[in-house]
């Protein structure tokens, strides 16, 4: 299945998120996750809000042990993730 995962960003933690984020990619690389897009979101011309991965999984469970052992939500780069499901209608 494919799942998602949207992370959405601590305000303030700049300097924590520069701290932690070649930890953070290599969780991302190192892992064997399989992760088909990952990337950062953005509202308009504004500063980055979140991140978001699409992963093929077995399951949520995997994606949400994944993301519980990532560096940005250990450290509370990100004040909210959600785990879905995601269904491909186009593309």
């Amino acid at each position: 299945m494919l799942a998602a995962r949207i992370a959405y960003s601590s305000e303030g933690h700049a300097e924590v998120r520069a701290r932690y984020f070649e930890d953070h990619k290599l969780h991302l690389r190192s892992t064997g996750l399989k992760i088909r897009q990952s990337g950062p979101l953005f509202n308009g011309d504004g500063p980055q809000i979140g991140a978001l991965i699409v992963a093929e999984v077995e399951d949520l469970a995997e994606l949400t042990t994944f993301s519980a052992r990532d560096p940005f939500v250990v450290h509370g780069v990100y004040r909210q993730v959600e785990i879905l499901e995601w269904r491909v209608t186009i593309g």
